[in-house]
């Protein structure tokens, strides 16, 4: 049986979360200990995340967003 899971193979941490799939470092130490509908729920706040722009900073590579439309 596989585990659901968001990861992209992209594992490389910056200020505690996975650049990746946004994980944060404890939420991937404990990720098969976890329920599957804990998993999901996290995969769900990920994907919400990602769709209002991540949960990276505004500069987090070193130019401020542009909405787009606006630039």
């Amino acid at each position: 049986m596989s585990i659901s899971s968001p990861c992209v193979s992209i594992c490389e941490k910056e200020n505690g979360r996975c650049i990746g799939c946004g994980r944060t470092e404890q939420e991937i130490e404990v990720w098969r200990d976890l329920s599957e509908t804990e998993r999901l729920e996290i995969m769900a706040r990920l994907e919400h995340e990602a769709a209002n722009g991540g949960w990276f900073a505004a500069d987090a590579f070193g130019t401020p967003a542009t909405p787009v439309g606006r630039g």
